[in-house]
């Protein structure tokens, strides 16, 4: 399969994102300790007065950076599209990680827009972004990005054992076969 454009700059943006990820698990483990304002424990929900602490900006970033890797606009980058375009054959995954995702989008949006990239001028318009954290239990929403990675790492890996003569992969099936058992209803 040769990589378009659109390709490239989505495994650009998904190693970006990948980056990003490891950085706030890290955070979360206490693998990783910065050296500016440490929280005790980074699991903790930030208090207001803690709200620029690294953990709490990972976590920004990340969902911020997640919600671009998914939003529907067509002028942005899509995995799902993505995917789809370049693994057909992989509907079925694809699918079952975009059905966890997609009741994600509008909150993602929202906080990616008020808090994550844009911003906001006011409290007030700033808590609409936050009302993603009622709505959607952390639990799913890490487990979505999760899967949303582990899919696109082993579609990434299935093409590079087909270029090394590898095909099929069997490795990479056996990955995809368990990400879509793990995300069916």
């Amino acid at each position: 399969m040769p990589m378009t454009e659109e390709l490239y700059m989505f495994a650009e943006r998904y190693a970006h994102f990948s980056n990003i990820h490891t950085i706030y698990r890290d955070l979360l483990s206490g693998h990783y300790k910065p050296s500016v304002n440490v929280a005790e424990d980074p699991r903790k929900v930030p208090e207001e007065f803690e709200v620029t602490n690294v953990s709490t900006t990972a976590m920004f970033i990340l969902y911020a950076y997640f919600y671009s890797m998914v939003e529907d606009d067509p002028q942005g980058v899509n995995g799902f599209r993505v995917w789809r375009a370049a693994w057909p054959e992989e509907e079925k995954a694809i699918a079952a990680v975009e059905a966890l995702v997609a009741p994600l989008r509008p909150g993602l949006k929202l906080f990616r827009n008020r808090l994550g990239f844009h911003g906001s001028t006011s409290r007030a318009h700033e808590r609409k972004g936050l009302d993603f954290f009622s709505q959607h239990s952390g639990t799913a929403v890490w487990d979505a990005m999760a899967n949303f990675k582990s899919l696109g790492a082993a579609l990434f890996r299935k093409d590079l054992d087909r270029q090394h003569g590898i095909d099929p992969s069997p490795a990479a099936r056996r990955w995809i076969n368990q990400i879509a058992a793990r995300c069916a209803p």
